[in-house]
């Protein structure tokens, strides 16, 4: 190919990049593409189950939540599991804008402070933005076992390593 057909091509392929630009912004493509839209997100859906040590209730103990999504600091919050061991943790929602180009992902913890050691339970990259997204569903019968190994889930929504089992997860209408 001569140098004079390369630059033909190349002057060619702008002006078709620049008046595809313009027809869709007439339509309202490139708008809805650039611009910002707020919507309301789940950061973290409900989450409530049962936590033991050697198969015996983690009772009175605190749980900690840390929610990564809008800087390196994130949102912390704490509950306590009851004296049977089980615990509820609230949905926590955001209105936030994004845009076309945006990819949502908000990081998750939960650990678990028993006996002077710390164990992290769940750990996820979640990316969706509706509620029970993390599971695709809502968990039935949720229970953490902290002498257990944490387990890699590769899921649609993201990569989860855990301590904790579920029997099914039911699905929810997003």
């Amino acid at each position: 190919m001569n140098k004079y057909y390369k630059k033909y091509i190349l002057l060619f392929s702008q002006f078709v990049v620049i008046a595809s630009l313009i027809g869709f912004a007439s339509q309202g493509v490139t708008m809805s593409l650039f611009s910002k839209t707020e919507e309301e997100v789940v950061l973290f859906s409900e989450m409530e189950g049962h936590i033991t040590f050697n198969d015996e209730p983690v009772k009175n103990v605190n749980i900690e939540r840390r929610i990564n999504w809008k800087d390196d600091v994130g949102d912390t919050d704490y509950v306590s599991t009851d004296d049977k061991g089980y615990f509820l943790l609230p949905e926590v929602k955001q209105t936030l804008k994004l845009s076309g180009f945006t990819q949502f992902v908000v990081g998750q913890e939960i650990k678990v402070k028993n006996n002077n050691q710390e164990y992290f339970i769940w750990t996820m990259g979640k990316r969706t933005k509706h509620k029970y997204g993390e599971l695709e569903g809502k968990p039935k019968n949720f229970r953490c076992e902290l002498t257990d190994d944490d387990q890699p889930l590769r899921l649609e929504s993201g990569l989860l390593m855990t301590k904790c089992k579920w029997d099914k997860v039911e699905k929810i209408g997003k």
